[in-house]
């Protein structure tokens, strides 16, 4: 017994066995979870494909060419839903292991250049580690241990004759195929109720007069640590917004100012108002806005932050981060 296992973790598909699995797991959980998640093909939705690409477009290398994606948002997305399941489904059976693998790197390769580009250091991507993570499946195949490509393999030896294991092949990817359509349609109907969302224009928000909330905030009403109340030294900071566009309970959002690539502003309170860099601290994507109540969310990672701005899940570890602002006249402007 002792010399059998020795034997078989001299070979090579039995070392790549547990990798195997976790990459077959880690892929038909991810293909699975994007159609079962409404969330991730509602373009309204601050944690839906659209939103990710909107948020990295400017950040990644590649992002002259993901005006498609974003334009067709809800395509690409079922497209990469399927890719994940049928690179999982070639793990798990190792069928067609090395295009398999060829297919994972891909996916791997287009996060890493996109939701992952921010990282830092680099070497922290995860992406950048299953991209690599897929190179000796490549390399090898499933090592003709538990695999459908053993199985076909010994079939055309025991009974040489392309024709018929090129039959065999069509009819197990077709069946394969069958399969993994079967569980993405069942997915899709156990999809999670998503939470209406709030954009910057503040649909849920408290109906009030923006005008009147600035008239309040400059005439010195401002909480301590939001807007200031204007000194008789005139504020020289940039302009972020105008008061009236920042809604009471809502957020406007600031893109290419002076002060950060995205800037969010708020008026939790009326006449009280605070501004944030929109960066995620974790890997450097613009989070998105949802709700006074629900705070923003990293459409990358998925990170949540309250509306003032603290860390409430991972994977960030710390705070957004804040900009002092003034109210001026009837401008935001920073200090």
């Amino acid at each position: 017994m002792t010399e059998m296992w020795r034997e078989r973790t001299h070979q090579v598909g039995w070392v790549l066995l547990p990798l195997r699995a976790f990459l077959a797991f880690v892929f038909m959980y991810g293909g699975i979870s994007k159609i079962a998640d409404n969330r991730f093909l509602d373009g309204s939705s601050p944690l839906s494909i659209h939103a990710s690409v909107a948020a990295v477009r400017n950040l990644s290398p590649i992002g002259g060419l993901l005006g498609p994606v974003e334009a067709h948002s809800f395509g690409f997305g079922v497209l990469m839903a399927a890719a994940e399941m049928a690179v999982g489904l070639g793990m798990l059976l190792g069928l067609f292991t090395r295009i398999a693998a060829i297919g994972g790197m891909g996916l791997a390769l287009s996060l890493w250049l996109t939701v992952s580009w921010g990282a830092q250091p680099w070497f922290t991507s995860a992406d950048l580690v299953y991209l690599f993570a897929f190179t000796p499946l490549l390399i090898a195949g499933a090592g003709g241990v538990l695999s459908a490509d053993a199985w076909l393999a010994q079939r055309r030896a025991a009974q040489p004759g392309a024709a018929e294991d090129r039959t065999r092949r069509i009819v197990l990817a077709g069946g394969v195929a069958v399969a993994g359509a079967a569980i993405l349609d069942g997915s899709a109907l156990f999809r999670r109720s998503g939470h209406k969302t709030t954009t910057a224009a503040g649909g849920t928000a408290p109906t009030a007069s923006p005008t009147s909330s600035a008239a309040a905030s400059s005439s010195g009403s401002a909480a301590p640590g939001s807007s200031k109340a204007p000194s008789s030294k005139a504020p020289t900071g940039p302009v972020l917004t105008a008061a009236a566009d920042v809604p009471v309970g809502g957020a406007q959002k600031v893109t290419n100012s002076n002060v950060a690539d995205t800037v969010w502003v708020t008026q939790l309170q009326s006449g009280q108002f605070k501004a944030l860099d929109a960066t995620c601290p974790h890997q450097g994507c613009a989070v998105d806005f949802v709700s006074a109540s629900e705070g923003f969310v990293c459409p990358c990672h998925q990170s949540h932050f309250d509306a003032t701005g603290k860390v409430l899940s991972g994977p960030a570890s710390s705070n957004l981060s804040p900009i002092a602002v003034v109210v001026d006249g009837k401008d935001i402007r920073s200090t």
